[in-house]
């Protein structure tokens, strides 16, 4: 009975980890106005980066030796901004000089629709959203608004991490503080509270075993 209840518990574990997939979130502050944050991990791997517009654009720096797939969406928090305006423009180094504008993301263009986000559980706007398959190269992604204030989350990639479990909840754990949003509050995270839930469940299971047990013992 004791191995049949570990057993089921670590299957839980793993069937609820491995379909959950990994969170990889990044602080990349901008020491400079109008400098350029290179990010020197695979583009097509997602990762969120938290930042906030404080007077001027921000701008990453991707690159790429083979063709890939670009995906980029931009994201506003639900407590910073009640009239998102963040918009984004994507540009490309061409091989001989000079650059190419590849996309423009609008503001305007987005729904802004309330999404809880499913590894942290904190609410965002999900903003304008961009993917397209794209020769190697070279790429630049600037976010912005009107007047350059507040902070958003810049998404990058798609493909799921290979973070492991600590790792993701120190993103999460990251993205929290980021929101300024109270670390109880990471209960909402299935991070957090299918471990809870697990832990709860081997306990319950131990304790019908063990009563059960005594039942027979003194019967």
């Amino acid at each position: 009975m004791r191995w049949t209840i570990f057993l089921f518990s670590i299957w839980v574990f793993v069937t609820t980890f491995s379909t959950a997939g990994a969170y990889t979130a990044v602080l990349e502050p901008v020491a400079t106005p109008y400098e350029v944050v290179t990010i020197n991990d695979d583009p097509m791997i997602e990762r969120s980066i938290l930042g906030e517009l404080e007077g001027s654009p921000e701008m990453f720096e991707i690159t790429s030796d083979v063709e890939f797939t670009l995906t980029v969406e931009i994201r506003a928090l639900i407590e910073s901004a009640t009239s998102p305006e963040f918009a984004g423009i994507i540009i490309r180094q061409k091989e001989s000089r000079g650059v190419e504008e590849v996309a423009r993301l609008w503001a305007t263009d987005a729904d802004w629709l309330r999404v809880v986000h499913k590894e942290t559980g904190l609410p965002y706007y999900a903003g304008p959203f961009w993917s397209q398959v794209m020769p190697a190269g070279m790429y630049r992604i600037e976010v912005s608004t009107p007047e350059n204030s507040g902070k958003y989350i810049l998404v990058i990639g798609s493909q799921s991490d290979s973070n492991g479990y600590l790792e993701s909840i120190r993103n999460v754990a990251l993205t929290y503080e980021f929101y300024e949003a109270s670390t109880i509050r990471m209960f909402n995270s299935p991070y957090i509270h299918y471990p809870l839930g697990i832990l709860l469940l081997i306990l319950l299971l131990g304790g019908t075993w063990w009563w059960h047990r005594s039942r027979i013992s003194h019967a």
